[in-house]
């Protein structure tokens, strides 16, 4: 099982690093759930994950932070034979004056049956790291 998470985590960076929300989104289980900072988000299909995906990919840009965003490591926690919890490093490099920084996310992977990926993520690290930098980010 760990393979299969491990691979997923990278095929994860390679849709990142091509800056494709589509892609991002075809990661992930539905419904797919993030939580951040006690707050509660879901996707409850593709198609909405697709459009969030790719509008959170173009407000990076537009705030200045870019998206040159680059998985730096992953570690993968096996939980049962079909499950895992993987803690994924990102480094970014932002498109304005800022200094790069990195972040963990933790990410649920799950295989069902013939389908895999993450059900679920915890993004405290990201959105605070970024609105440190870019306090205005949701409002871009």
């Amino acid at each position: 099982m760990t393979k299969g998470a491990e691979a997923w985590c990278r095929s994860y960076g390679e849709a990142m690093l091509r800056r494709d929300g589509p892609a991002l989104a075809g990661h992930y289980l539905y419904p797919y759930t993030s939580f951040t900072f006690g707050q509660v988000h879901s996707f409850a299909d593709r198609a909405t994950a697709d459009v969030a995906c790719g509008e959170q990919v173009a407000r990076f840009d537009r705030v200045g932070v870019g998206s040159d965003i680059r998985m730096a490591d992953f570690k993968v926690v096996p939980v049962s034979a079909d499950s895992a919890l993987c803690h994924v490093t990102w480094q970014v490099f932002p498109i304005d004056d800022t200094p790069g920084w990195s972040w963990t996310n933790v990410y649920g992977y799950r295989r069902r049956g013939d389908d895999e990926g993450f059900e679920f993520n915890i993004s405290d690290n990201e959105i605070g790291e970024v609105l440190r930098r870019f306090p205005d980010f949701f409002a871009a």
